[in-house]
Formats: C-alpha cells, structure tokens, sequence
C-alpha cells in the first residue's frame, strides 16, 4: 500500500511539475519571440524613416542620377556600421516592380537565426527595396538555457521530493504497520497485545479505541464478531466512496491527455483533478471518523448549493453524454449547513443512482432544494424504472440491490444510498423515498437551518 500511494502520489507529482513547467516555458518562448517581432518591426519602420529623410535631403541638392546613388549608397553604409552593433543587418537596391508593403520572416542560414522584414521604402522612393534582418541566434540560446535550466531544477527538484516523500509516508504508515501487526496477534488468539502510538493524533486515538476493543474482546467474542462485520463495512463503503472522484480525476487526466489543450484549458482540467483530489481525501478522512466514532459530529459550514449542485454536474458531465441523460437544476435555497463533502457526496450518489435507473437516451435527473419554513429539501428524481414498493423498506440496507444483474452491469457494490443515509444522519436530516415501478423515483432529504 505504501509503495502503491508513493509511486501514484509521486506521479501526480511529476505531472503537475513537467505540466506546469511545459506552460512556463511555452508562455516565456511566445513572449520573447513577440518582443523581438515588435523590436524588429519598429526598427524596420524607423530606418526606413530616416533612410526617406536623408534621401529627400538629397534630393533638393539637384545631385545627377549617379552623385544621387553614391550619395545614398554611404548613406547607407553608415546606417550598416551603426546597426551592425545592434546585430542587425541593412541591403538596399532598386525594386523595379512596384511598391509592396513589408513582410516579415523567421529565416535559418548557416546554424543562425534572423527575422527579416523586407519592403518598399515610402513615396516617393518607393522604387527602393529596404532588406532588413535581425539576428537572434544569441536570443534563441539564451531562450533554450533558460529551458534547460529550469528542467533542471524541476529535475533536482522531483528528486528531493521522491527523498522526502518516501520517508514521509514511511512515517505516515509506520503505526499502521504496527496495527496491522498488533491486528495479527489479536487473530491469532493473542488477547492481551496492545498498540503502543505516542501523540495525540488521529492514529493515536484509533490506537486507543482498538486497545479498548482488545479489552472487550477478552470480555466478550461476540463483540469482536460485531466490530470485525462494522471494520469490513467501513473498508467497502470507503472503496465504494472514492470510486466516483476517482473516476472523475481518470476521465479529465485522459481528456488532458487525448486534447490538444490551450493553457487555459490546461489549467482549468488541472484545477478539476485537484478539486477532486481534494475532495477525495477529505471524504477518506471523514469516512475513518464515521467508522470509528460512533456519533460522529461533522464540521459544519455554510454550503453555497448552487457552486456545490454545479460541481456535481461538472462531475457527472462525462456519464451524462455517454448514456445521453440530462441534468437539470432547480435552486430554491442557496445555502445550507453541513460539512461539504460530505453533503456533496450524498448528492453526487443520488444523482448517479438516478442515472443508472434511466433508460439511454431518455434520462432525466431533477436537482433541486427547496426552502420548507426552516427546513431545506434537498431532492433528487428521475424518470427510470423506479422501485417495487416491497423493495422499499430495504433499499437503505447495506448490499441491497432491487435488480441485481443492473447492479452489476453497472459496477454498483449496493452501499450508495447506505452511505447516504449515514451522512444524513449526522447532519440530523430525514431521508425520505418515494417511487413507482415504471414511472421513477424520487429522494428528498430533509435538513433543518438550525
């Protein structure tokens, strides 16, 4: 397990840096090259300016055909030895084909790299073509260095963090080597092992509670029976919990994969992988409270229901297109209290069991909230297949599933609306079931303001 979480822990990790990295230097190479097109392109117009400046002084000087071009020609030569510093390069020569306005190109010549801007001088001597180039072969090395050494730092970087994360979660899953091993003891008939953690830490006070078990084991083994039924429960109600945000990381990780992406998109996609990351381990973390402590209190906040009914939908957007169901939202309350992801959790299950109740192509899922007085529904419907009503006293049981084989079509593991009649009872709500066979079901969950 420990190797399993550093290595994926590791690679979302990597991801982040290179991607971030990526972003970096894609922004900084447009911007050089757009700050060297500008430079270039104003200083093309500048010599062409003064170049029609000195040429009309000489003009008014009634110089002949040949003192005229001789004139212009150390002109321009003072122009070249002034600009030759600036690592740009001047041609000046007659056009015969009619004025043209500049045009400018990335040229490659002998390993170096110039923009040149080639044009018809202004009126009247338009019968003049201005070569300009503009070397920036130093520009692109620099731009490469810059790259290299910020790959490098990523790299030394990633190193340092594979270092630190390793002995970090070495020390994370240090005690829970030592209840595993105090767990084996246990089965293995040795009553009186206990746990020694220090602190005052979540896994000093699970430590603490098992010892307390042990004790109870040794009273009574009916107890030991109980509470091994509530630890397998817990472990499938957790795999079945982080399956979904799991799933939603998977689909926006291919989707950043598949996508020719701008960085906007980039930046969104990553931020949705985080969100749910984040989402996924704070659900692990309230889960463990739910299984260990019995009466569990959950943080409450005030919840903006349109921001959370939003991020489900983002959620679910991908099953939604492929079984071609729809979601609508009707917000009639706008805030709640209760610990979010918790309650995003719940809403998130109604909604993709109303999804899996849907015939393709023919789904549609109601979410709504509702202000009742002092209380705030929070219901979700649908138009599926619905519910027998004898299956109805049932369906909140663990494992139940009304159709089987549509469950395992599906993947369901019969603990969604378990889970979801579990967080509302901590938050003190009233879940309540209403459907009929055929015509589609309805959950509403009833949370008081207070």
């Amino acid at each position: 397990m420990r190797i399993k979480t550093f290595i994926a822990t590791y690679m979302l990790f990597l991801c982040v840096m290179f991607s971030a990295v990526a972003i970096v230097s894609a922004y900084l190479t447009n911007s050089q090259v757009n700050i060297l097109r500008e430079k270039s392109i104003s200083q093309y117009r500048s010599i062409a300016t003064s170049l029609v400046r000195d040429m009309g002084a000489l003009q008014v000087r009634n110089f002949s055909d040949y003192e005229f071009e001789a004139a212009v020609h150390n002109i321009l030569i003072g122009y070249q030895i002034y600009y030759a510093g600036q690592d740009v390069f001047l041609g000046l020569h007659h056009w015969g084909r009619g004025a043209h306005e500049p045009e400018l190109v990335f040229l490659d010549y002998n390993r170096r790299r110039f923009i040149q801007i080639s044009g018809t001088l202004p009126p009247p001597f338009s019968a003049y073509h201005l070569d300009y180039s503009l070397e920036i072969t130093q520009n692109i090395v620099d731009m490469r260095g810059v790259q290299n050494m910020m790959l490098i730092s990523v790299a030394i970087l990633s190193a340092i963090a594979a270092v630190v994360l390793y002995f970090v979660l070495a020390a994370i899953f240090k005690p829970f080597s030592i209840v595993a091993s105090a767990s084996r003891k246990i089965a293995g008939g040795r009553f009186g092992e206990r746990i020694h953690v220090k602190g005052n830490s979540e896994i000093s006070r699970l430590a603490q509670d098992f010892n307390d078990m042990a004790e109870r084991i040794e009273r009574q083994i009916q107890i030991l029976e109980e509470e091994a039924v509530a630890k397998q429960q817990f472990v499938d109600n957790f795999a079945h919990e982080i399956r979904t945000p799991l799933t939603s990381i998977y689909g926006y990780a291919e989707y950043m994969q598949k996508a020719s992406l701008d960085e906007e998109e980039t930046i969104e996609s990553t931020e949705y992988i985080m969100s749910e990351s984040r989402h996924m381990r704070n659900i692990a973390n309230s889960l463990l409270e739910l299984a260990v402590l019995r009466d569990y209190v959950p943080v409450k906040t005030e919840i903006n229901l349109p921001q959370l009914f939003d991020d489900v939908k983002k959620t679910m957007e991908n099953h939604l297109r492929e079984r071609e169901a729809r979601l609508e939202i009707n917000i009639g309350a706008e805030t709640i209290m209760g610990q979010e992801d918790l309650i995003k959790s719940l809403v998130l299950n109604l909604c993709t069991n109303a999804l899996k109740a849907c015939v393709p192509g023919r789904g549609v899922i109601a979410l709504d909230a509702a202000q009742a007085g002092k209380k705030v529904i929070i219901s979700v419907s649908d138009n599926g297949c619905g519910i027998p009503a004898e299956s109805l006293s049932k369906i909140m049981e663990p494992f139940y599933r009304v159709d089987k084989s549509r469950s395992r079509e599906f993947g369901g593991t019969g603990l969604g609306l378990t889970l979801c009649s579990q967080i509302a009872k901590v938050h003190g709500a009233e879940m309540v079931i209403e459907s009929a066979v055929g015509e589609g079901t309805k959950v509403e969950t009833i949370f008081t303001t207070s």
